[in-house]
């Protein structure tokens, strides 16, 4: 499919731009006394409609973007890659809830490329081929691993391993799309996010070796090594690579960690402002407003549980408009 033929999509997205929360609408939504004011706000901006809960909020604004660009982007085969953060951890979801008795429909997140009704039959039938490709291959693994183990961070992280490899896949593929740089970003980020951990619970090689994915502009076997030698050395190794600031930031606060990594994706995305054609303008508008609705979803959770203000503002994260 040639660029050009995304050119309507890409006027559409605009236009649905101007409907984007501003930096402006994070500060007035920080200072709302309380969370019915802040609503009472959102639907002064046509934000929502008739949602009275944070969960319903964000579902709502999820379901609408994804409406959009389902409706609006030529190639849907295109939008498949957005999906895969949550494709695997909805197999995660899956797998989980067979062992607890849990009703994983609860808990399922969306987008989605997978049926998600289908997924908890399957995966309860141990018909994993049905559900096909790497996902059936991780989702049959982490089942077997929960089993002989009976640990499900044993299951975990082989469930987010094949995430990670997939949006690596990706990105090898696709060098010089925006998309391809942000998988990238993502693969390396959340390694060394693992490698942290691992290293902080003095966790062994076999597990360490599982748990981090494949990287993109880190080399795997320096991180593994630097991380079974604890977090000196894995700092230490992180301040040679790009990621050397965001590794200091970690060492601080995960929860600023998060932050930034966030906040690089939308230094990313923001390069795909000018562009006329192509997917790149969907990545940057798929990412610039997951961005906003995680910061809709911090400032309601805050206010409902009486956080400081000056804290709440902290967490807000940099916005694509």
């Amino acid at each position: 499919m040639k660029d050009t033929d995304y050119a309507f999509c890409v006027a559409r997205l605009r236009a649905n731009e101007r409907y984007m929360l501003t930096a402006k609408d994070m500060d007035a939504l920080c200072e709302c006394t309380d969370f019915g004011s802040a609503l009472n706000y959102l639907n002064e901006k046509k934000w929502l409609t008739t949602q009275t809960q944070t969960g319903e909020c964000i579902a709502y604004q999820n379901e609408k973007l994804w409406e959009l660009l389902s409706e609006c982007v030529p190639d849907k085969n295109e939008l498949k890659v957005l999906c895969t953060v949550n494709d695997f951890f909805n197999i995660k979801v899956a797998v989980k809830c067979h062992f607890t008795c849990a009703d994983a429909s609860e808990l399922y997140v969306y987008p989605t490329t997978l049926d998600t009704a289908a997924l908890s039959r399957n995966v309860n039938l141990h018909e994993f081929h049905k559900i096909g490709g790497i996902m059936g291959e991780c989702a049959e693994k982490s089942y077997k691993a929960a089993c002989l183990t009976e640990n499900g961070q044993n299951a975990d992280i082989i469930i987010d391993a094949a995430a990670i490899n997939t949006l690596r896949e990706y990105a090898l593929k696709n060098k010089a799309s925006l998309m391809g740089q942000v998988c990238a970003f993502i693969c390396d980020t959340a390694n060394i996010k693992t490698a942290y951990r691992c290293a902080k619970a003095k966790k062994g090689k076999d597990f360490v070796s599982a748990a981090i994915g494949e990287c993109c502009l880190l080399d795997r076997g320096s991180l593994i090594k630097a991380s079974l030698s604890g977090t000196a050395s894995l700092s230490e190794y992180l301040e040679k690579t790009d990621y050397s600031e965001l590794s200091e930031v970690y060492l601080k606060s995960s929860a600023e960690y998060e932050k930034r990594c966030d906040d690089e994706i939308i230094s990313l995305i923001r390069k795909a402002k000018f562009t006329a054609f192509g997917f790149d303008p969907v990545c940057a508008y798929y990412y610039g407003k997951l961005t906003e609705i995680k910061s809709v979803r911090i400032i309601l959770t805050a206010l409902k549980a009486g956080a400081d203000k000056n804290t709440v503002r902290e967490r807000v994260r940099a916005l694509y408009v």
